[in-house]
C-alpha cells in the first residue's frame, strides 16, 4: 500500500521529498537492524545489577521480557549519533541545502536572505559550552554574509526543555533558536510538517525494505527469538533467584 493511501491528512511535502525522506529513514533503520543481526548472547553485554533493579520495577519476570527490554535499550543507545546525521539529511530534503560556508549545516533562503542553520537532534545535553560553540560557528558564517540570519535548530522536543542558560547564550550572540515543530515549520513553511515526518517514520519502520523478505520489525522479532532460546537453554524460562545468580556469575 502506498504512503498516500495510508495518510489521513493533507501533506505539505512533494512525492519526491517523501521518497527521499523514506530513503534516509530506511538507511537509518537498516543499519540499526544489521548491527542487531550480528548480535549473539555472548557479545551482548549486561549490567546485571542494574538490570535486576529494572526487572523488579518493570516486572520483567521471564527471559523474553528481559531480553526485549535489553534489545530496546541497545537499539536506542546506538541510535544517537546516527539519528543526528539522518535528521540533518531530512532537514536538507525538507527545506534547505548543503552549504560550503564553514560553520553551518545547511542554508535556507527566505525572502532573499540566507539563513544559516546549525542542527542538533534534541535538547538533551545541549549545554552552555555547546551553545557557545554553535554561536561561534554561525557567527563565523555570518561574518562572510552580514545580511544573513543565524539559527540553531533542534529537531525534536519543546523550547521549555532547553536550558535557560543556553537560550540566553544564543540570544546574546544573535542566534535564533527553533525547537521541534517550530523548526520543521520554518524549514517547510507548513505547521503540519512534523506530523508527516511522524507518519513517514511509521511507514519506513513497518515496510519490507527493497531486496529483503522480512520487515524491520520481523527481523528484530527473529533476533529476539534466537536470543531468548539461547538464554533459556542456559538459565531457564523464568527469572528465579537461582537464575539471576547464575546470570550474574556469567557476566561478572
Amino acid at each position: 500500500m502506498s504512503f498516500s493511501r495510508k495518510c489521513s491528512f493533507a501533506v505539505p511535502l512533494s512525492s519526491e521529498q517523501r521518497e527521499a525522506i523514506l530513503a534516509v529513514l530506511r538507511t537509518f533503520l537498516a543499519k540499526r537492524v544489521e548491527n542487531l543481526d550480528r548480535l549473539s548472547l555472548e557479545n551482548l553485554t549486561f549490567n546485571v545489577v542494574a538490570l535486576r533493579a529494572s526487572a523488579a520495577m518493570y516486572e520483567l519476570e521471564n527471559a523474553e521480557s528481559l531480553l526485549r527490554y535489553r534489545l530496546t535499550q541497545r537499539l536506542e543507545r546506538g541510535s544517537v549519533t546516527a539519528l543526528g546525521t539522518a535528521l540533518q539529511r531530512i532537514a536538507r530534503v525538507v527545506g534547505g541545502s548543503a552549504t560550503g560556508v564553514e560553520g553551518a549545516d545547511l542554508m535556507v533562503v527566505r525572502e532573499g536572505r540566507n539563513h544559516y542553520v546549525q542542527i542538533k537532534s534534541g535538547p538533551e545535553g545541549f549545554n552552555k559550552d555547546t551553545a557557545q560553540n554553535i554561536a561561534g560557528q554561525l557567527n563565523s558564517a555570518r561574518a562572510r554574509d552580514p545580511s544573513s540570519i543565524c539559527i540553531a535548530g533542534i529537531c525534536y522536543g519543546r523550547s521549555d526543555q532547553v536550558q535557560a542558560m543556553v537560550v540566553a547564550e544564543l540570544a546574546g550572540r544573535g542566534i535564533q533558536l527553533l525547537v521541534g515543530r517550530e523548526f520543521w515549520k520554518f524549514l517547510s513553511g507548513d505547521p503540519g510538517c512534523m506530523n508527516e515526518l511522524l507518519e513517514l517514520a511509521r511507514v519506513a519502520a513497518e515496510e519490507v525494505p527493497p531486496g529483503e523478505k522480512l520487515s524491520f520489525a520481523d527481523r528484530i522479532d527473529r533476533k529476539l527469538d534466537q536470543l531468548v532460546g539461547a538464554f533459556e537453554d542456559r538459565y531457564g524460562t523464568d527469572m528465579t533467584p537461582e537464575a539471576w545468580l547464575s546470570f550474574l556469575a556469567d557476566n561478572s
